[in-house]
C-alpha cells in the first residue's frame, strides 16, 4: 500500500512485476496468484509509459475487481 505520509494510505496500491524498488514505507498486503501473475505479464508486454525502465503501464489499466483472502 502506498504511503506518503500519515493518513495518506487509504486506497493506492501497486502490483509490483519483476525486482521493483519500492519505498521503505510502503506495507506489503499479500501476493499474486499464478493467474493474476499471467495478467500482469499481459500487461507488462504492452511496456512502460515513457520507454523507461520501470513506471506506469503504457497502455491505460482498469482494476474491477480483488479477491481477498
Amino acid at each position: 500500500m502506498a504511503n506518503n505520509g500519515p493518513n495518506t494510505n487509504g486506497s493506492q496500491f501497486n502490483l509490483v512485476f519483476k525486482d521493483s524498488e519500492m519505498e521503505p514505507t510502503y506495507t506489503v498486503l499479500g501476493t499474486i496468484d499464478e493467474a493474476g501473475l499471467a495478467t500482469i505479464d499481459k500487461i507488462a508486454k504492452g511496456g512502460i509509459a515513457g520507454n523507461r525502465e520501470q513506471g506506469l503501464p503504457a497502455s491505460t489499466v482498469t482494476v474491477n475487481w480483488v479477491r481477498l483472502g
